[in-house]
């Protein structure tokens, strides 16, 4: 029903027609109120995590709760659903350790409707996604995800019927890079089509089927406003992936995109309302689960509960940081970073290589100063990946390098390369200069490499590192590897060496 969201907010966005902070009480002469909330990216975020900015806390799936229940509350009379748009594994110690069965149980908990698949979803292995999609208590949407030769139970759509308000049709759809984010093993015959196409196919059935066709995305920004440009028929977009938090929704081609950051830290409120077949936005308004939200008593002493039986393995002390080992995205996704080099010459140091490259995409958390934690290490490094090496002519070294430096820094690619034994400077999207022990890259020459297992099957699309030579799985797990050198050297500091230059980036990217 392309006709509903996209012709009111083409004529009146400029004028604000989604009235921020507003709400939309329910009267049946005014038509069918609908309230939409959604997060995405939870990341295995169960508990609160600190907000640098302000010294609080924001997130927590105990306040998700809480909040969910008082709008629900507001209005009897008016349905409410709760979309989750993916990523709910990987990321913390507890997702880690526990697979992201009880994040599963949190989000039935809380009153989820839908949710659509992420590219995290799978780091557990297929096996163990087809368990979780067993136990999930809401239907989980992959229009596009194909798997053979046994297909996965996902659903392309599902048609939502809330009593007293229009019937809305959830479509969900993936990212191809969840055949690229994920260890290669866990892919094995699986094939993401391409979301527009798959769209194009189903919309048609779904306007027929509902007064309302929503998209549930986990493709991010720019794929969610391809899809709204080019997808007669959807009336709203709400995404993931990208972690953006977008504060009013974008508009694409008449159609509302909407994203909630990450790690449930704010839950996104839409409120409509569908009369004479169309639907009107009343308001939009990112609501932040900051300590001003309650949390919901149950869930809270169940996530404490969870913490308290993880704190005991977790919370040893292996080290100390002298300076923080920097994993934002904005700096070990764009360029050089202290932690890069860390890890990166820790590898090559011990399995006495020429070369080592790590993508920033395995780097999920910054180490902080002070003491540390096998907690923090393993917050750090949650995929449980090993240093596999092997050799590589200079050549394929090039061509990893300037892929590397062809990702577009402001998406915060996470195939973006920390290396050592390398310097050399990014210029207009290609690797330059690029010196090996001091000399030039030699593209005939052989060099001994050491990377994640990850990387070493092509992961991130860096098919030319499939082809290394005189491969060696060494058994090293990162996590590991991390921890003995806290443990050995007691203080760590590790500071930027410049080899890695590039022309400055903006710390965010701009908006659409």
């Amino acid at each position: 029903m392309g006709r509903a969201l996209r012709d009111l907010l083409a004529r009146c966005l400029l004028a604000l027609t989604l009235v921020l902070g507003a709400t939309a009480p329910g009267h049946a002469e005014d038509g069918q109120a609908l309230t939409i909330l959604h997060f995405n990216d939870l990341h295995g975020q169960l508990e609160p995590v600190a907000d640098p900015a302000s010294g609080r806390t924001l997130g927590g799936i105990a306040r998700l709760a809480a909040a969910a229940r008082a709008v629900r509350a507001e209005d009897p009379q008016r349905p409410v659903l709760l979309l989750f748009a993916g990523d709910l594994l990987q990321g913390t110690v507890t997702s880690t350790v526990f697979l992201g069965l009880p994040d599963l149980g949190f989000l039935g908990d809380i009153g989820v409707d839908a949710a659509v698949v992420g590219n995290h979803e799978l780091d557990y292995g297929q096996a163990h996604f087809r368990d979780l999609l067993g136990e999930a208590r809401f239907p989980i949407l992959a229009a596009n995800l194909q798997a053979e030769p046994s297909p996965f139970p996902v659903r392309d759509a599902v048609v939502l019927a809330p009593p007293g308000g229009p019937r809305v049709a959830v479509l969900g759809l993936v990212t191809d890079e969840l055949t690229s984010t994920t260890h290669p093993r866990n892919i094995a015959g699986i094939r993401v089509e391409d979301p527009v196409a798959a769209a194009r196919r189903l919309v048609p059935r779904l306007e027929r089927e509902a007064e309302l066709v929503v998209v549930l995305s986990h493709l991010g920004v720019a794929e969610d406003r391809r899809l709204a440009r080019e997808v007669p028929g959807v009336d709203l977009v709400v995404g993931g992936h990208n972690h953006h938090l977008f504060p009013e929704p974008l508009i694409e081609n008449g159609v509302p995109v909407l994203q909630a950051g990450d790690r449930g830290t704010h839950l996104g409120r839409l409120d409509l309302r569908v009369r004479d077949g169309r639907a009107e936005v009343t308001a939009y308004r990112l609501l932040p689960m900051d300590e001003g939200v309650p949390e919901d008593a149950r869930l809270a002493a169940e996530v404490r509960a969870l913490a308290a039986r993880l704190e005991q393995e977790v919370a040893v002390v292996v080290g100390r940081n002298a300076v923080e080992l920097d994993a934002s995205r904005e700096r070990i996704r764009r360029g050089e970073s202290n932690f890069g080099n860390f890890l990166a010459d820790l590898a090559r140091e011990l399995t006495a290589t020429d070369v080592a490259l790590f993508n920033g995409g395995g780097f999920r958390a910054s180490i902080p100063a002070g003491e540390v934690r096998v907690k923090d290490v393993y917050q750090a490094f949650p995929f449980g990946n090993e240093l596999v090496t092997g050799t590589l002519t200079g050549a394929q070294i090039q061509a990893a390098l300037d892929r590397s430096a062809s990702l577009d820094p402001q998406d915060n690619p996470g195939g973006f390369l920390q290396v050592s034994g390398l310097r050399y400077a990014i210029t207009n999207g290609t690797a330059r200069a690029v010196t090996a022990a001091g000399e030039p890259l030699a593209p005939a020459a052989r060099y001994r490499v050491v990377l994640p297992d990850f990387l070493a099957e092509g992961g991130d699309n860096y098919l030319m590192l499939k082809a290394m030579e005189d491969r060696v799985a060494t058994g090293r797990l990162i996590s590991d590897l991390v921890m003995e050198a806290f443990r050995e050297r007691g203080a760590v500091s590790v500071t930027l060496d410049g080899r890695i230059t590039r022309p400055t980036v903006a710390a965010d990217p701009p908006r659409p």
